[in-house]
């Protein structure tokens, strides 16, 4: 592959310079999460003036785009001069804003996290919290869901629902210099579909370098008992289960105070579903991790495979196998100018 060229874009996205003679490079995307970058060049008039906070780093060969947010100049003991840029992606934007107002949102999960942008980042009620070129993209997630929410942070929120419901977010800059929100899933590439090419890491096909597998019980969590509003025995509580009993049954607590039904405006029913919607995300199976260092020579990434895609990891020797999504991909270019692709599975 071809050396990664970061391009660095001033606030008003005016191209300033392309970087091809940094000392290294690292580029991670994620799924379920922002995404970060850092970028070490050497310290002369240049670089120095090149470089600013909120300033944009992007790739032609990437639809992500990075903002800038520490810059640190560093003397090694040798007398080496560095410059080391780093920040997230573009929807780190969303952790800038929470969700002023309590917020009541039910539906599908796309209209839901559309009301809580709006609300607080496109079209808010205090204009100075606006992001005037900030816009949704044209997308639909079918899932429902229902929750309320006040105070919290809005990146974070969005970023536990997609992890609940297996969902990616990203932001990208569009031809109009405008952010663009959306949600996406992966693609099931597992034995489980015949519509896609499988993509399988494995060592009988040579990219399944070494693996590890567990099974860990430690911090299972089969049932959590919600509690809401209210004050000792009148404290409203709802259970949230995976149907284990006995033995089997692992429980946790979790206080969810916040969530109010407004002196009764919010009906019985409505809240106890906003009780069990929050005790959904703390219910958590035995970990079934089957980890390999995995090599892409086979498989080329954002061809055969991409973030949020659903993988197979097996090993033969030992008849296991699983079916592992793609969450996180960290892209490098060091001091020598080796490539390299280090890819995370996760669920």
């Amino acid at each position: 592959m071809e050396k990664m060229l970061p391009v660095i874009m001033d606030t008003d996205f005016n191209r300033l310079a392309v970087i091809d003679d940094y000392t290294s490079f690292i580029w991670t995307s994620r799924y379920y999460e922002s995404g970060d970058f850092e970028l070490v060049v050497d310290v002369n008039e240049k670089n120095m003036s090149l470089f600013r906070q909120d300033y944009y780093v992007v790739r032609d060969d990437d639809d992500n785009v990075g903002i800038v947010e520490d810059i640190v100049i560093q003397r090694d003991d040798d007398g080496l001069e560095q410059l080391i840029i780093t920040g997230r992606f573009l929807d780190s934007i969303l952790g800038r804003r929470i969700i002023a107002a309590q917020t009541t949102v039910t539906g599908k999960i796309s209209n839901c996290i559309n009301t809580l942008i709006t609300q607080n980042i496109i079209n808010p009620s205090v204009a100075s919290r606006q992001i005037v070129n900030f816009t949704l993209g044209s997308y639909t997630i079918n899932t429902t869901m229902q929750a309320q929410y006040t105070g919290k942070n809005l990146l974070e929120v969005v970023s536990d629902v997609c992890k609940t419901y297996g969902i990616g977010f990203k932001v990208t800059l569009n031809a109009q210099h405008q952010f663009v929100f959306v949600l996406y899933e992966g693609i099931d590439r597992t034995y489980d579909q015949n519509v896609n090419p499988w993509v399988i890491f494995s060592d009988q096909y040579d990219n399944l370098l070494s693996s590890e597998y567990e099974e860990c019980y430690m911090n299972m969590a089969t049932a959590v008992l919600v509690a809401g509003e209210g004050e000792g025995e009148d404290r409203k509580t709802q259970w949230v289960t995976d149907g284990a009993t006995g033995l089997s049954r692992h429980e946790v607590f979790k206080d969810q105070r916040n969530i109010q039904s407004n002196n009764g405006q919010i009906s019985t029913a409505d809240y106890n579903k906003l009780l069990q919607e929050a005790g959904k995300e703390s219910l958590t199976k035995y970990t079934t991790a089957f980890t390999g260092t995995v090599y892409f020579d086979n498989l080329t990434y954002k061809e055969d495979v991409n973030l949020g895609d659903l993988c197979v990891i097996e090993n033969s020797r030992w008849g296991l196998s699983i079916n592992c999504r793609l969450v996180e991909v960290i892209e490098s270019v060091s001091e020598t100018g080796e490539y390299t692709i280090v890819p995370t599975f996760g669920m």
